[in-house]
């Protein structure tokens, strides 16, 4: 009997989080469908002594292929290694510190047959484990959280929970390898998915629960690597994103206000003191929303222009 062809096919990366994919595939397990609608794809991106076998009928009945990498190439290198082999004609995206709430997948596979050819960015949630902070509750609230459902701008697309028609991605060429470090991938390929036609929608019923989480600290690690290493490549390929990266600024003369509020606003002491405040604040449970903002952007263009400097 030839096996039944799956709707939906999960392409999963990981990389040295044993704990976290055991809890993800759980999750996958725990989904009330039927098991044939939808394949899991696990890419392991060099983790010393993954055992693939180690892995297999944990999902429960879902067939589930497991992939690994010998070396460590980057999440655009590992989801296009799994985007090659789906079998699906939806691939959802799930990161790998992430599980599925009931009902994801029947989510999913609902809004494409509501959405012939559209994307759909599904709810990202803090799981309960994750501290409750001004800074988490921040974060959360981003990107699509800022909207209500329905459609969004394409830089709402991200790849922690997410689902393309796996044919558009073919088409556009699936992820581009050359970021291999921290962030931006996933916006480059959500542009030339716009600029291929493709819209973008909020799910909020396709849910996910986050339980990697880095607090303040992290982000401002995280934001410097994706500064000085993904952002220059970002702009290299796409210079026409310079305001959606909130860095149109640098074209301006350096007399227009713009330009010296930006340079004012870059400089060591304007940020040591908002850490300050942000950082009090995060202990007395309450920082605005536009201390965060400055601090993300802060970090990822100071980055930025330090490598541009290079």
């Amino acid at each position: 009997m030839t096996p039944s062809v799956p709707q939906l096919s999960v392409v999963v990366p990981t990389y040295r989080a044993s704990d976290q994919l055991r809890a993800l595939l759980a999750s996958v397990a725990a989904q009330n469908v039927d098991p044939a609608m939808a394949e899991i794809i696990v890419i392991d991106d060099g983790t010393p002594g993954f055992e693939p076998s180690a892995w297999e009928g944990l999902a429960g009945d879902f067939p589930m292929t497991i992939l690994h990498q010998s070396d460590n190439g980057g999440r655009a290198v590992a989801r296009n290694a799994g985007i090659q082999i789906a079998r699906g004609d939806v691939v959802i995206f799930l990161d790998g510190d992430m599980t599925m709430a009931q009902g994801f997948l029947q989510a999913h596979a609902d809004f494409h047959m509501r959405h012939s050819g559209a994307i759909a960015v599904g709810a990202i949630r803090w799981a309960s484990e994750v501290p409750d902070t001004p800074f988490m509750r921040y974060a959360g609230s981003r990107g699509v959280g800022r909207f209500a459902a329905g459609q969004v701008p394409y830089k709402c697309f991200v790849t922690g929970n997410s689902s393309v028609p796996r044919q558009a991605l073919i088409d556009v060429g699936c992820f581009d390898e050359i970021f291999s470090t921290y962030g931006g991938e996933d916006l480059e390929l959500g542009y030339r998915l716009h600029l291929a036609g493709l819209k973008v929608f909020y799910e909020p019923t396709a849910c996910s629960l986050h339980h990697g989480w880095k607090g303040m600290q992290g982000m401002r690690e995280s934001m410097a690597t994706y500064g000085a290493g993904s952002l220059p490549l970002l702009l290299a390929r796409h210079p026409e994103l310079v305001d959606v990266l909130r860095l149109g600024f640098l074209r301006l003369p350096l007399w227009r206000p713009l330009r010296l509020a930006a340079a004012i606003a870059m400089w060591p002491a304007v940020h040591a003191v908002v850490h300050r405040l942000a950082c009090w604040g995060e202990r007395l449970g309450c920082v605005p929303a536009l201390w965060f903002d400055y601090l993300w952007w802060y970090e990822r263009t100071r980055a930025y222009l330090r490598a541009s400097r290079q």
